[in-house]
């Protein structure tokens, strides 16, 4: 007996059992009523003796909403853009100044859709913030101006210590040769005192001469003792000068790198960033080029969390089929799928672009009352062809058959 067959007997059975237990009600006989339900339990027995093992124990039968037939797959689908519908909001609690879109309207990226009305506060703050930059750059180049010729004055200062140094040098180098002098005059006389020291020459030389010469050196000696303090001290007093010019140089130096490095107008910038920021929230643009697909802000509501403007981009469209968990292994990438409704003007193709991995319970249910619900799924990609796109961008979020080819 086919499942068919058992399904018609059922029935039978069940109007013999519902024949017998109305008349044993109604019936005013009793035993009669009894022996009619005893009839009809035997009528049973017979019956389920008459169907074949293995067919009571299975399912009711009905339609499922994935379903392999021969040839193909059969799933049910929802149309939908490649790179999902974009949901925008603003701040809640800034009212809506206006809206600048109408649904259908092709935007392109960075494009005004929504005004809110703190856009004006904030451009004035921003137009009175960058005013002031300006000033404080103006200012710092100035200070850096200052600082470049503290920075010349300071080299010039160091060029001229060491300058002094180097004269101070060459003199201390004049001094030293004066003591060739006192050694020169130091050999005179030890000749002259030879010669006097001699018997037979003394009277070639006179002792004032000798004297004379004693006192020259006396007085050489004297001047190079000065000359060579002076040196010294001018030496002392030059190196002093170029420490004390490096050191000017070496803070102006740093001075100016760090004014260079730390403007003072770096707060200001920061503040401007803001201030920007604060702008561009207080209006709502396209993220990329798309088409505005609906408009929930009305101008003089105050914004909430919910979306004001809700678009995507129709250039690509997929379709998101719900296979059965039990088909899935005969899906593969590159597989051409048909996608149909009556709401289409046509059926579309596309081809399989992705496999989720994640089975969970089915989100679509299919129009047949008798398809089964509570199957589990997972999540087939479609890439709908290019020359479809048209065509299925006009019904997002439409439920459509799918039927993937094996």
């Amino acid at each position: 007996m086919g499942s068919a067959d058992f399904w018609t007997s059922k029935g039978l059975l069940f109007n013999v059992l519902l024949d017998g237990m109305i008349t044993g009600h109604f019936i005013s006989n009793r035993s009669r009523g009894v022996r009619r339900i005893f009839c009809g339990l035997f009528g049973l027995m017979i019956l389920l003796n008459a169907v074949p093992r293995g067919v009571l124990g299975g399912p009711f039968p009905q339609v499922s909403a994935t379903k392999d037939t021969s040839g193909s797959i059969v799933a049910q689908g929802r149309l939908q853009p490649t790179g999902g519908i974009l949901k925008l909001s603003a701040v809640p609690g800034d009212r809506i100044e206006g809206v600048r879109v109408e649904p259908g309207a092709l935007v392109e990226v960075g494009q005004e859709l929504v005004v809110l009305e703190s856009a004006g506060l904030r451009k004035l703050e921003l137009q009175i913030a960058e005013l002031k930059l300006a000033d404080a750059v103006s200012m710092h180049q100035a200070a850096l101006r200052q600082a470049d010729q503290g920075l010349e004055m300071a080299q010039w200062k160091l060029r001229s210590a060491e300058q002094i140094q180097t004269q101070a040098r060459s003199t201390l180098e004049l001094v030293g040769k004066q003591s060739q002098l006192l050694e020169s005059l130091g050999e005179q006389i030890r000749g002259l005192e030879a010669i006097r020291s001699n018997p037979r020459l003394r009277g070639a030389v006179g002792s004032l001469e000798v004297e004379a010469k004693r006192n020259q050196k006396m007085a050489a000696e004297v001047e190079y003792e000065r000359a060579l303090q002076g040196a010294n001290q001018s030496i002392q007093s030059a190196e002093l000068l170029v420490a004390q010019a490096q050191g000017v140089l070496r803070e102006a130096r740093e001075a100016r790198e760090q004014l260079a490095e730390n403007p003072s107008y770096r707060p200001l910038e920061k503040q401007i960033e803001l201030l920007r920021l604060q702008l561009g929230q207080a209006a709502v643009v396209a993220p990329g080029s798309g088409t505005v697909l609906q408009v929930y802000g009305v101008p003089g509501e105050r914004a909430s969390v919910l979306p004001l403007i809700e678009m995507a981009d129709l250039t690509q469209m997929s379709c998101l089929a719900e296979v059965h968990e039990s088909d899935v292994g005969q899906v593969r990438l590159g597989q051409i799928a048909e996608m149909k409704s009556a709401s289409l003007s046509r059926t579309i193709r596309g081809r399989v672009r992705r496999i989720d991995r994640v089975v969970g319970a089915s989100q679509m249910r299919s129009a047949s009352p008798l398809a089964r619900s509570d199957f589990r799924s997972i999540g087939v990609w479609i890439q709908i062809d290019p020359e479809d796109v048209a065509v299925a961008s006009e019904r997002l979020q439409l439920q459509v058959e799918v039927r993937i080819e094996k």
